[in-house]
């Protein structure tokens, strides 16, 4: 449970992290781009239905524009000397007063008619054009300073004083650096709150003034774009969300469940085989039990042959030995539901332990026991229950191989192989080698449980055994499941 705590701690903050580093990514880069694509558009707008607006009333009076303090319309007659200059402020009408700026606004005039009617520019177009507005520059200039006076007459016809455009105005003054002074003076209007500051400092022959106009957006503008892009981030983080719990749930839900799976699955396992063991131990036990009763019977009412005593009761004896040595491998396969604690061991070390125990055995029946191999295998397993495994293969070896012959241990870091020369496994038999209480023909007093803990003991140490025969004997394989 702690470790899961700690998984489930982890992920949250893996989670929490790319959400942040999103978000800061979020309102570093894209918010801002957002923002300048929208204005842009909302700009190009305001100047379509600024223009349409004035093209069909003539005036700003009723006309909601974007920047009330610089838009500004003129209007520049083909015919006519006025031109006349439009904004929400003022409306004025402008003639030339002067010969020379007469004569230049009579070009102006003669060429936009001419630009007009033929409605198409090409590249030759554009270049006279360029070429006339800087000699017209040129010449207006030259008009402003050679002019005392101002070279058009000006008619006020509207001022906007009255027009309620602006409210909350204010004016602070900063201090700057030395003797310098910063004026600043705001105002707002229902889009944007417009700033002027104005920087005086004396210098040694004069004063310098130095001006800075800003415009401050305010949040009707700014909350379009979030509002835009709220759809896309609650996307993202539900795609975000939706992987991160895809992740969690392969690297914590899932193994935890598959570990439940996996522990229900041996339980249910082991279960049936406890089941199935009971039925097989209770059929097993029943016939040496009712061989002793009828043998006791038999001697304690002196029935025929059964009176002789000494001749029956080490039958008896015999009986119970065989249940004694049953209930000892029964017990002996209920102990091996412990714990497995595994180690590093030298398997070399291990088989020739066990062989040297069997050596009087083969003796007897004239065997020759040798082992073959790595010296230095080295396998991970649980010392006690690998040790019963190749004891109980050796003990079947030496009782199962026919006199004069030999039995071979081949040892190597991943497979143990033990074959014993001389005999077969019937077919029927094979089938069935690690059930319980399966054994051969020649040896009826063992109780066939001897490859049945030793399969039980190898699956618990997640290794495979398996047996079959081979061209003149028997081969017991065991290798560890890579």
């Amino acid at each position: 449970m702690k470790k899961l705590g700690q998984k489930n701690l982890f992920y949250s903050l893996l989670l929490a992290v790319v959400l942040l580093f999103l978000l800061l990514g979020y309102f570093i880069w894209m918010l801002p781009s957002l923002y300048v694509s929208y204005t842009e558009e909302q700009n190009l707008e305001a100047i379509k239905k600024q223009h349409q607006a004035f093209l069909e009333t003539g005036t700003y009076n009723d006309i909601r524009v974007k920047n009330p303090t610089a838009c500004v319309s003129i209007k520049i007659p083909f015919e006519k000397e006025e031109w006349e200059l439009t904004s929400k402020i003022v409306s004025v009408k402008m003639t030339a007063s002067n010969p020379r700026m007469k004569k230049l606004a009579g070009e102006v005039q003669a060429f936009l008619k001419e630009i007009s009617a033929s409605g198409i520019l090409d590249l030759e177009q554009n270049r006279k054009i360029k070429d006339r507005v800087n000699r017209w520059r040129q010449e207006l200039e030259a008009v402003l300073r050679d002019e005392v006076r101002l070279p058009v007459q000006i008619k006020v016809l509207r001022e906007g004083k009255d027009l309620g455009l602006y409210y909350a105005e204010a004016f602070r003054i900063h201090a700057g650096a030395g003797d310098e002074m910063i004026l600043e003076s705001s105002v707002f209007d229902r889009d944007n709150q417009y700033t002027n500051y104005l920087a005086v400092q004396a210098v040694a022959d004069g004063i310098v003034f130095s001006v800075l106009p800003v415009v401050t957006p305010q949040m009707e503008e700014i909350r379009p774009i979030v509002m835009q892009s709220v759809p896309m981030l609650c996307a993202v983080i539900l795609m975000l969300v939706l992987a991160f719990s895809q992740i969690y749930s392969n690297g914590i839900v899932q193994p935890v469940y598959q570990s439940l799976q996996d522990s229900n699955q041996r339980l249910l396992e082991e279960n049936e085989r406890q089941e199935m063991f009971l039925r097989a131990t209770s059929h097993q036990l029943k016939t040496p039990i009712t061989a002793s009763l009828l043998l006791l019977d038999g001697m304690i009412g002196q029935i025929g042959k059964y009176s002789d005593r000494e001749a029956y009761l080490p039958k008896v004896k015999e009986q119970l030995l065989s249940m004694r040595t049953m209930v000892e491998e029964i017990l002996s396969l209920n102990q091996s539901r412990r714990k497995a604690d595994f180690h590093k061991l030298r398997l070399y070390e291990l088989v020739q332990a066990q062989a040297d125990a069997y050596r009087v055995a083969a003796a007897d029946k004239q065997l020759t026991i040798s082992i073959k191999g790595d010296r230095d295998a080295v396998v991970c397993a649980d010392a006690e229950s690998l040790s019963r495994i190749i004891d109980n293969l050796l003990s079947n070896a030496v009782a199962y191989t026919p006199c004069h012959s030999q039995i071979v241990a081949h040892v190597s870091p991943q497979k143990l192989i033990i074959r014993n020369e001389g005999t077969s496994i019937p077919p029927e038999l094979l089938a069935h080698i690690f059930e319980p209480f399966v054994h051969g023909e020649q040896q009826k007093g063992t109780h066939g449980l001897g490859l049945y803990i030793a399969a039980y003991y190898a699956k618990m140490m997640q290794m495979q055994l398996s047996i079959r025969n081979y061209e003149n004997g028997v081969e017991a394989v065991l290798q560890t499941i890579l």
